[in-house]
């Protein structure tokens, strides 16, 4: 943790997300790639309704940016194309 804060500020937006394979099989992926939208963009109002959508505002929205986004017990390949 004190790692990713004193490297996070070398980037544009940063999120850290914990416990992957418990929260996405509890709230969905589409909570987690609101969180990430949210973490990077500092932007409250990031809806996601489908994975599939979540995964298209993510590429499209961070993809000139610096970014540095640290996924905590992936445990599935589908969570790791859904996140990152």
């Amino acid at each position: 943790s004190s790692v990713y804060e004193e490297i996070s500020r070398k980037f544009d937006g940063c999120c850290f997300l914990e416990n992957i394979r418990e929260k996405s099989s509890k709230k969905g992926l589409e909570e987690l790639q609101q969180k990430i939208l949210y973490g990077v963009l500092r932007e409250k109002i990031v809806q996601v309704e489908r994975v599939e959508e979540g995964k298209h505002m993510i590429k499209h929205r961070l993809c000139r940016r610096k970014v540095l986004i640290v996924l905590d017990d992936v445990d599935q390949l589908d969570q790791l194309k859904a996140l990152a």
